[in-house]
C-alpha cells in the first residue's frame, strides 16, 4: 500500500514541477531594451526633423500669421490688418490673371512632359548597346540648375541668331520673337519646361517598366501581341500608379515655377508670363508688401491642396495598384 501510494502521488509532484517551470519570466528588461532602442531611433531622426520644422513647417505657419499683418520690412514692425490683405487680393485682377496664366502653363506642360517621357522610357527599356549612356542624356537636365538651363535657352530663343529661329529658317518659316512677343512668350517657357521635365518622367517611368513582371510580357508575346500592342494594352495600364504620381508632382512643380520666368522674361512682355509665384516675389521683394505676398502664398497653398485632392479623388480612384 505504501509503495502504491508513493507511485500514485508521484505524477502530481511532476505536474507541479512542470507548472512551476513554465511560468514566464518578467518582461521588464525586454521593455527597457525596447525603450532604449526607440530612444536611439528618435535620436537619429531628431536632426532631420529639426531641419524640417525650421525650414518647412515654421515658414508655412509664419506665412499664415503674416498674411493678416501689413509689413514692409523696413520702416516699422508688422501691423495687424485682419483680412484686408485677402480682400484686396481677391478683388484685384492681377490674382486671377496670374492664376489663369499658371493654369494654362501647367496644362500645356504636364501632358506633353508625361507623354514624351513615356515614349522615351519605353524606347530606353530595351537591351541595346550603350543603353546607360542614352539614359544619362535624359537624366542630365535633372542634375543641372534651372538658372543655367534658362540662360542656355535664352540663346536658343534669340531673335537674330538663336537655334530655334535657325531651325525655322531651315524649314522656310520666318523668325519669331519668342520671348519678346506676348503671344509666344508663355509657349516658349512651356517648351523649355517640357524639355526639362522629360528626364524626370523618363526616370520614374523606367522604374515602373522595370518593375513589371517579365512573365506577363512573355505571355502576351506568346499569344501573338506585337511590341506596340504590349505597350498599349499591358505596360501603359500597369504604369497607372506611376502616371498618377507624375500628375500630382508635375502639377505642384509647375504651379511653383519661378526661376525660368525670373531669368528669361521677368514676367513680361506686358505681363504675359507673370505666373503666381513671380507675382508673389514681386510684392514681397520688390514692393515690400510682405503681408500681401503672404496672402498670395496662402491662396496658392490652398489651390494646390485642392487640386491635389481633386486629382486623388478623380484619377486616384481609377488607378489599379495590383
Amino acid at each position: 500500500m505504501n509503495s502504491a501510494t508513493a507511485v500514485l502521488e508521484q505524477p502530481p509532484a511532476e505536474a507541479a514541477t512542470t507548472r512551476t517551470e513554465t511560468v514566464p519570466p518578467p518582461r521588464r528588461p525586454q521593455r527597457r531594451r525596447n525603450r532604449r532602442h526607440d530612444f536611439t531611433g528618435y535620436a537619429f531622426v531628431l536632426p532631420a526633423l529639426a531641419i524640417l520644422v525650421a525650414f518647412s513647417v515654421f515658414p508655412i505657419l509664419y506665412s499664415f500669421v503674416l498674411s493678416v499683418f501689413s509689413w514692409d520690412m523696413l520702416t516699422s514692425g508688422p501691423r495687424f490688418v485682419g483680412l484686408d490683405n485677402y480682400s484686396d487680393l481677391l478683388t484685384s485682377g492681377e490674382l486671377y490673371r496670374s492664376l489663369s496664366l499658371t493654369a494654362v502653363y501647367t496644362i500645356i506642360t504636364v501632358g506633353p512632359s508625361m507623354a514624351l517621357g513615356l515614349i522615351f522610357a519605353v524606347l530606353l527599356d530595351q537591351n541595346i548597346n550603350a543603353i546607360s549612356v542614352y539614359r544619362s542624356f535624359f537624366f542630365a537636365p535633372l542634375m543641372t540648375s534651372t538658372v543655367a538651363i534658362s540662360v542656355v535657352w535664352l540663346w536658343i530663343y534669340h531673335p537674330d541668331y538663336g537655334l530655334m529661329n535657325e531651325a525655322l529658317g531651315f524649314l522656310g518659316a520666318s523668325p519669331v520673337k519668342w520671348l519678346n512677343d506676348p503671344n509666344t512668350a508663355l509657349l516658349a517657357l512651356a517648351i523649355m519646361s517640357v524639355w526639362k521635365n522629360i528626364g524626370f518622367c523618363v526616370v520614374l517611368y523606367l522604374a515602373g517598366l522595370q518593375s513589371i513582371a517579365p512573365n506577363v510580357v512573355e505571355a502576351a508575346t506568346m499569344d501573338g501581341a506585337g511590341f506596340w500592342r504590349v505597350v498599349r494594352s499591358i505596360k501603359v495600364p500597369l504604369l497607372g500608379p506611376t502616371s498618377f504620381l507624375l500628375i500630382i508632382l508635375l502639377t505642384i512643380d509647375q504651379f511653383q515655377t519661378f526661376a525660368q520666368v525670373d531669368v528669361m522674361t521677368q514676367g513680361g512682355p506686358a505681363g504675359a508670363t507673370t505666373l503666381i509665384v513671380p507675382l508673389l516675389w514681386e510684392h514681397a521683394f520688390e514692393l515690400f508688401q510682405m503681408g500681401y505676398a503672404s496672402a498670395i502664398a496662402v491662396v496658392l497653398f490652398v489651390i494646390v491642396m485642392l487640386l491635389t485632392l481633386v486629382q486623388m479623388f478623380i484619377v486616384g480612384r481609377r488607378v489599379n495598384y495590383q
